[in-house]
């Protein structure tokens, strides 16, 4: 892969991870916000957010707590056990997000420190080598991304036939949206 193609690439993986070629699904990642699916599904702070259609806003929190429009759900054991894993599955997005921004940012620097040095006359296989072993690194951490996702998809599922209240929020992350992801990051 030419430097030129890949500075491009890496500064785009340090802000937005996990878009299909159509803008269909996307996932952004910043330090302080994580948004899933066009925001379905948002990270923020010590809670995890679900907007879905015809729904009011529900939350999950680290411990398992769950409300509906701001009023809390009974849950029984097995339900609070789901939702802590759902949180945990959708934080993962965040922090799995963050490590490919990262990543993507050390193409940036090693595309950008290769082309000093082809201008100086260096050696472009090894820069282009090095370029591709940190680009590799990337695609790795990506595809952690959609199985944290497949993982939410797997949960909500299961939440959606155990908890009448998270029905509504029992399809904001789809087969297809997991096939896009790891279709995405195969290309």
């Amino acid at each position: 892969m030419k430097l030129v193609r890949l500075v491009p690439l890496a500064l785009a993986a340090t802000l937005l991870i996990g878009c299909d070629g159509q803008g269909d699904h996307f996932t952004l990642v910043s330090a302080g916000n994580t948004s899933i699916e066009n925001g379905a599904i948002r990270v923020a702070h010590d809670r995890v957010t679900l907007r879905a259609d015809d729904a009011p806003r529900a939350t999950i929190r680290a411990n398992g707590d769950f409300a509906v429009d701001g009023k809390p759900v009974d849950l029984t054991p097995a339900q609070r056990a789901l939702l802590v894993q759902y949180y945990a599955d959708a934080s993962a997005v965040r922090e799995h997000g963050l490590a490919t921004g990262k990543a993507g940012a050390a193409i940036a620097g090693e595309a950008l420190k290769g082309a000093v040095s082809s201008i100086a006359g260096g050696d472009d296989k090894s820069v282009e080598d090095r370029v591709q072993a940190q680009a590799d690194k990337v695609k790795q951490s990506a595809m952690k991304i959609c199985d944290d996702m497949a993982g939410i998809r797997a949960v909500q599922g299961q939440l959606a036939d155990q908890l009448p209240a998270f029905k509504p929020y029992g399809n904001l992350i789809t087969a297809a949206s997991v096939d896009e992801c790891r279709k995405d990051d195969n290309d």
